[in-house]
């Protein structure tokens, strides 16, 4: 570490982020420190430039959801229509906000700091550490005269691989692309400029830093309490929507700020993950009444200090399992515990997979129910592992995950199967130990018996 760099870390310790533009998280003013360090040092030729959320339609019933890589590297979840900028040459970092009231839409005009706007000036830049916190307006005559004197720069974002030559239309990327349309800009207002792209919403994040463990801790056991709530809310004529908020109440109650995305109580025809994503485009999210002898699946998790969960299970809506769907269900757990076991630093993804695969295979001669064997034919077909998945959980509930697991990752295993128009998943948040992997979500039921006895368990 340079001498430059001692004197960063050191600065950025000795001052404690105010509460009006501290992270709802409790990563500490260090990991911040040494994320923006890790940009500086990986990118020293280019101006890397990070985005936050642009203005208050980002708002939803849950309030405002930073964009995940500026508030990885910024702590500013509240912060509207701001650009970070990593200086690489310099080693400097630039944030750039709008001037207070001059966000379009007509609520953000009345906004005030902390509330989506951050205060320009030195006071938030000590408090923050980072370098200039200064006008939007600032930030064309700064690109312009740091590439004027370095033309050997690169700007680096969320841009794809478009030649300088080739024709990017407006019309195309506007109300369809933001990331595209900003790149179509900056290209348009500094054509002789390189452009590359910088893969800071995944890389970076995979491994957790103790601080963000201790919260996705807390996450998960929040996440745990809204999942048994929300088996616990089944009932043949209940609206999922009434399910669907007593799984937000329990987030609320566990302590969590809300939810990670709106529940997935999806029953009957709805419970295939294909169907299930519909509900993202239709105006009443699928909701329907449950009817007896149908499957749901349960998929929620809370938000909580900056962080999301991800967690669900497939259960009964009536609370009992017929004879195939039993067989079904401890035939997907066979394959999970396979998965689960196989879990450790160093075991590639597609491993994980197999196990899964593996035992589903072994027990398949032993299946006596037609739907437990067509469970089986569906988990070894060609395409049968096409929804089974593991994917990083951490300040997004989705995140993505490198193919070789390392200790200190958090993802989520989660197999599923659509069987003759019939949804099977669960999932789990699982921490990698140096030795194996840790179940974050504690006290959840696993076999047909136990998620039987968790919908009959009514809430209060």
């Amino acid at each position: 570490m340079s001498s430059y760099d001692i004197a960063r870390v050191a600065t950025v310790l000795l001052v404690a982020i105010a509460p009006s533009v501290a992270a709802q998280s409790e990563a500490s003013t260090l990991a911040l420190a040494a994320r923006r360090l890790q940009v500086l040092a990986a990118y020293p030729d280019a101006i890397v430039l990070v985005r936050s959320r642009a203005d208050e339609m980002t708002i939803n019933s849950s309030g405002i959801r930073q964009a995940a890589t500026f508030a990885y590297y910024t702590g500013l979840p509240n912060a509207l229509g701001a650009v970070l900028a990593f200086d690489g040459r310099r080693k400097e970092m630039w944030l750039f906000v709008p001037d207070p009231g001059a966000l379009p839409g007509g609520f953000a005009k009345a906004f005030r700091a902390p509330y989506g706007y951050v205060a320009i000036g030195s006071e938030t830049a000590r408090r923050t550490g980072i370098d200039h916190v200064v006008s939007w307006r600032e930030l064309d005559g700064y690109l312009a005269r740091r590439l004027a004197e370095d033309t050997a720069l690169v700007l680096r974002g969320p841009f794809g691989t478009i030649a300088p030559g080739e024709a990017l239309p407006p019309s195309i990327a506007a109300g369809q692309n933001e990331a595209a349309m900003w790149q179509h800009a900056l290209r348009a207002r500094f054509p002789r400029a390189r452009f590359a792209g910088a893969p800071l919403a995944t890389t970076p994040r995979f491994v957790k830093d103790p601080g963000e463990i201790a919260i996705l801790r807390r996450v998960a056991e929040s996440s745990a309490t809204a999942l048994r709530a929300g088996i616990a809310s089944l009932s043949p004529g209940r609206r999922q929507r009434e399910a669907e908020v007593d799984v937000l109440a329990a987030c609320v109650r566990s302590g969590a700020d809300g939810v990670s995305f709106w529940p997935w109580v999806m029953t009957g025809p709805n419970s295939p993950l294909m169907q299930s994503v519909q509900s993202l485009g239709d105006a009443n999210f699928l909701d329907r009444r449950m009817r007896a002898g149908e499957l749901a699946r349960v998929d929620v998790g809370c938000a909580r200090e900056g962080y999301e969960g991800d967690v669900g299970r497939t259960a009964p809506v009536s609370g009992t399992f017929d004879a195939g769907q039993r067989e079904a269900w401890d035939l997907m757990i066979a394959g999970y515990r396979a998965g689960l076991a196989t879990i450790r630093p160093g075991r590639a993804v597609a491993e994980v997979l197999a196990a899964f695969r593996g035992e589903i295979e072994r027990r398949q001669a032993s299946l006596r129910t037609p739907f437990g064997r067509r469970t089986a034919e569906v988990a070894l077909s060609p395409d049968g592992l096409r929804e089974v998945q593991l994917h990083g959980v951490g300040i997004e509930s989705a995140e993505a995950l490198p193919d070789t697991l390392r200790a200190g990752h958090v993802l989520a295993f989660e197999p599923m199967l659509t069987v003759d128009g019939v949804g099977l998943y669960l999932e789990d948040m699982i921490l990698v130990t140096e030795t194996g992997a840790e179940v974050l979500t504690k006290g959840l039921p696993y076999t047909a018996t136990e998620i039987e006895r968790a919908v009959r368990r009514k809430p209060r």
